[in-house]
């Protein structure tokens, strides 16, 4: 069986998306985003950041600038 942990909605915002093949768990975004929009997923074998409030991102795009590792950008037109 499968579990619904991760669910795509968690990837983007109306202004941001999220890689989180390219996260590397550095948490700098969480600590820079002034809305709380970013979580993490923290579990010793799995570690990235989540979309976890998804209408409070005002597209400020401070966790953009904050990411090293380019795991956050502004979101394409093409994700709905």
């Amino acid at each position: 069986m499968k579990l619904k942990l991760f669910k795509r909605e968690h990837t983007f915002t109306d202004f941001i998306q999220l890689d989180t093949k390219k996260c590397k768990a550095c948490w700098r975004c969480l600590d820079d985003c002034p809305k709380e929009v970013i979580g993490k997923v923290d579990l010793p074998w799995h570690k990235h950041a989540l979309i976890v409030k998804l209408v409070a991102c005002s597209g400020c795009f401070t966790c953009i600038d904050s990411c090293k590792n380019e795991a956050l950008s502004i979101k394409s037109k093409d994700i709905k």
